[in-house]
């Protein structure tokens, strides 16, 4: 591994909101920083991490954790702004819902965290639920937007033709 692979991965691993803002990640390395962030958001709010890439018989979660409650899994989706022109010294455009990282977890992914959360509840005998949670990073932010999507709120599915 070259040095300045590993000194990547370093960064990656131990300060990924310093590393999206200097670094040009590949989606790859965004997808990982994504993680560790909404790991450490979920850590500073009480809950232990689990596991994280964790393959079930029901599918693939990103991050499962356990909290006061129950179990929590979590789809994490992470992705670059790009900034929107607007004329100088105008406020900055708000992105609409649809445009949002979560979004991309549609009816169908919301049904696979379910039965993912529910299989996981039976093996392990505790309520368990699950969370969308969307980590946004783009230029001119120092740092990267975390926030965490209620499931059950439908958002219009999008397909590129």
């Amino acid at each position: 591994m070259s040095v300045r692979r590993a000194l990547r991965a370093a960064l990656l691993r131990h300060a990924p909101a310093i590393f999206v803002s200097l670094c040009v990640p590949t989606d790859a390395e965004l997808g990982q920083a994504g993680e560790e962030l909404v790991a450490r958001a979920l850590r500073r709010a009480g809950a232990a991490i689990l596991a994280r890439r964790l393959r079930t018989p029901w599918g693939e979660l990103d991050v499962l954790a356990r909290d006061a409650h129950g179990l929590v899994c979590v789809e994490v989706k992470t992705a670059r702004r790009v900034p929107m022109p607007r004329r100088r010294g105008a406020p900055p455009i708000a992105l609409a819902a649809r445009d949002r990282p979560g979004a991309r977890v549609d009816g169908r992914g919301e049904a696979r965290l379910r039965r993912i959360a529910d299989g996981l509840a039976r093996q392990s005998r505790s309520p368990a639920r699950t969370e969308v949670w969307e980590v946004l990073v783009g230029p001119g932010r120092r740092v990267p937007e975390v926030a965490r999507r209620p499931t059950g709120m439908e958002f219009p599915s999008y397909r590129l033709r």
